[in-house]
């Protein structure tokens, strides 16, 4: 699953401006395999009271964590083909349009890989990614629990 956490002001966003951004984040994931019903987006709302950057209060900074659960990356030291680079320049040219290029902002992102052994959804272990299983729930767009190769029941 990835979770993406986008903290900003109140003002900073309205209802289509987050839908926009859900719409373009969404894609990424599945397009790697993975169902669209892991891709978790939250806009959490903080105001300038509670908002402070180099300790000064703000309106105008955006905070993104990312947390990927479902697909880890391979350590840039062991990956020739460059995979987390070139999910940074995916995430930068999600976020252009939305966050980069407006000039009333400040803004960063970091991601986390969270152990996939530590997450079940619907209190079932994900089937990895790429297998029969996981292009079912892709297909199906929820999970769907198995055993020994078998659809058990659906959720």
């Amino acid at each position: 699953m990835p979770l993406w956490r986008i903290y900003s002001n109140p003002s900073t966003f309205t209802s289509a401006q987050k839908a926009a951004l859900v719409a373009d984040i969404v894609p990424l994931y599945v397009g790697a395999g993975l169902p669209g019903f892991f891709v978790n987006v939250l806009f959490i709302a903080v105001d300038d009271e509670s908002f402070y950057v180099s300790g000064k209060s703000t309106k105008n900074f955006v905070r993104i964590s990312i947390e990927h659960i479902a697909i880890h990356l391979p350590r840039i030291e062991n990956d020739v083909g460059k995979s987390r680079v070139r999910l940074c320049d995916m995430i930068d040219m999600i976020l252009k349009p939305h966050i980069a290029a407006r000039s009333d902002l400040e803004w960063e992102y970091s991601v986390y890989e969270t152990p996939r052994d530590l997450w079940k959804t619907n209190g079932i272990i994900a089937p990895d990614t790429g297998s029969k299983e996981m292009k079912i729930w892709q297909l199906e767009d929820k999970p769907l629990a198995w055993a020994n190769g078998e659809l058990q029941s659906k959720i």
